[in-house]
């Protein structure tokens, strides 16, 4: 077994504490029935490891009776100072795992195109952060569809920017197996092996530093493009020089900086006393044992089941949840409360997808870093007039980013005509403009739907944790198609149709309107998932089709 084999599936039994389970098998189906964060190869190795887990079996934080800090202190907590307590600031403390959102199949060819879907299939993100959607778009795509995958990703953060060429190059550069375990935890750890950042520099590195060398050549050419081949599928990035040379420093980590002095680094700023009372919120809000799991990657920031060995996690990253939680992927892992195990899962079967696909498939992916207003203008110049079959704009519609109007100006002409495909469509994100549509004329209301789901408060006063909770919380319940309505109205979208020729989709077929709202008749722990998510439930998405 080589070292990327046993990253990609390292004994899960937890038994590994003095030295690694004698069984050496990632196949651990016996979970512990009272934690359910951490899995054994049988009933010896769990006797046996009994005096180091009951620490975090019996964790404070996994009781019904833990309550926040400035709950017991009967103190005012920091988030609540100087604002109105009855006011739910759903902006703050949200947790992001993948992205802002969960991740999205762009195509979903079998719902839509099915058969008739063209020979070449374009997807344009004007405004990508990472690159979850096109690890999803391109995972997915259905085998009986032969033709070329073409997607355009615009990044709009230099430094996560950087980090989604490097990424991707991995896929590009080494076997799926080796190259998925990487972008794990390149893409989601805080320390990593050291045996895998020697092999990325070593891969890497030399084809880096050859584009910088080339692109020193040509001073006169503001940005230099390079591209990149494997089988059928080819990886074109266009950087500036400064971007170009940026990319070899997030592979060097200093030679003084050690992983102890990492995680201090990082415990600092993860458990800084000004931060403390709105992470003890998110931790409230979730599931029992969902906190002490979160404890346990906020302290380590290392993407591995709860019960499997740190030991090799040696060097600093030089980079300084419902579909997660109930899909397929994680049916069988036995620990139920193991949150960033069940995550560890999705994503190594989700990226081994990716990189499969494009080790086999004729997939075309473009990486670009401009102003997403500059698109048009930037392929005009270039002689290209391409139009997309799919074009995400993720949240450049709401009113602080571009707004709708905008969004619908610069980019419809870019979106295939009805004739060429009539199943097109550009896809918006609303989040903030929905909840900034909430009036405390609902609260009660709201708040009266929240409690069927939540501890009652032990008292009315603002700082009680409950009553914290089920304020923040009452957003799940609020009339959020009367929200949408009224934002409809307020930013006239009756005047979309006729200026721009799109009309909102009526039934999706992409992603759901609500996608983070639990339904009229969901189960509780349906709302619980959604709840210590960090969602809102006014996450809107629009597709926009052709009228």
């Amino acid at each position: 077994m080589s070292s990327f084999d046993k990253f990609l599936n390292p004994a899960f039994c937890a038994n590994n504490t003095s030295s690694p389970c004698p069984n050496k098998t990632s196949q651990a189906n016996s979970a512990c029935g009272r934690c359910y964060l951490v899995v054994y190869c049988g009933k010896e190795c769990q006797k046996e490891h009994w005096p180091i887990h009951k620490e975090n079996c019996k964790d404070a934080l996994g009781y019904e009776t833990w309550k926040p800090d400035w709950h017991r202190g009967d103190r005012k907590p920091e988030f609540l100072k100087n604002r109105d307590p009855s006011e739910r600031n759903l902006n703050d403390g949200k947790i992001s795992w993948w992205g802002g959102m969960p991740a999205l199949d762009l195509l979903k060819l079998d719902r839509n195109e099915g058969q008739d879907a063209p020979p070449k299939m374009s997807v344009l993100l004007t405004a990508s952060h990472d690159i979850r959607n096109v690890v999803e778009t391109i995972a997915r795509l259905p085998d009986t569809y032969s033709g070329q995958c073409e997607i355009v990703m615009n990044g709009i953060h230099a430094g996560i920017f950087s980090q989604n060429v490097l990424l991707v190059l991995t896929a590009f550069h080494f076997p799926p197996e080796h190259a998925a375990i990487i972008m794990i935890h390149l893409w989601y750890s805080a320390l990593i092996p050291a045996s895998i950042i020697t092999a990325v520099r070593k891969k890497l590195l030399p084809k880096i530093e050859k584009v910088c060398s080339e692109a020193a050549q040509k001073r006169s050419q503001p940005f230099f493009k390079c591209v990149w081949r494997k089988n059928k599928a080819s990886l074109h990035v266009e950087l500036a020089r400064d971007e170009w040379e940026g990319l070899k420093g997030y592979l060097q980590v200093p030679a003084d900086f050690s992983a102890t002095e990492a995680a201090c680094n990082r415990r600092d700023v993860m458990f800084a006393d000004n931060r403390k009372d709105e992470f003890q919120r998110t931790l409230y809000a979730q599931p029992r044992y969902w906190r002490v799991s979160t404890m346990k990657f906020r302290d380590d920031g290392i993407m591995l089941p709860f019960g499997c060995s740190r030991k090799a996690f040696d060097t600093p990253n030089p980079w300084d949840l419902l579909d997660v939680c109930t899909g397929a992927y994680t049916a069988n892992y036995p620990a139920k409360n193991d949150l960033y195990g069940m995550l560890f899962i999705y994503l190594r079967k989700t990226l081994l997808g990716f990189c499969r696909q494009i080790s086999k498939r004729d997939v075309n992916l473009r990486l670009l870093s401009i102003d997403s207003l500059s698109l048009p203008t930037y392929f005009n110049q270039l002689g290209e007039h391409p139009r997309f079959d799919r074009i995400d704009t993720y949240v450049a519609a709401e009113t602080g980013v571009l707004g709708i109007h905008t969004v619908l100006r610069v980019f419809t002409p870019m979106l295939k005509p009805k004739i060429q495909n009539p199943k097109a469509m550009l896809l918006t994100l609303f989040i903030r403009d929905i909840e900034d549509m909430w009036t405390k004329d609902s609260l009660d209301k709201d708040v009266a739907r929240a409690v069927k789901h939540l501890p009652q408060p032990e008292s009315a006063a603002s700082n009680d944790a409950d009553q914290v909770r089920i304020n923040r919380s009452s957003s799940f319940f609020c009339n959020v198609s009367k929200m949408f309505d009224l934002y409809k109205k307020t930013f006239e979208f009756d005047k979309l149709t006729p200026t721009f020729g799109l009309k909102m989709r009526g039934s999706t077929t992409i992603v759901a309107h609500w996608p983070m709202r639990p339904g009229k008749h969901a189960a509780t722990t349906v709302f619980e998932i959604l709840e210590g998510s960090g969602a809102t439930g006014c996450e809107r998405y629009v597709e926009w089709e052709w009228e």
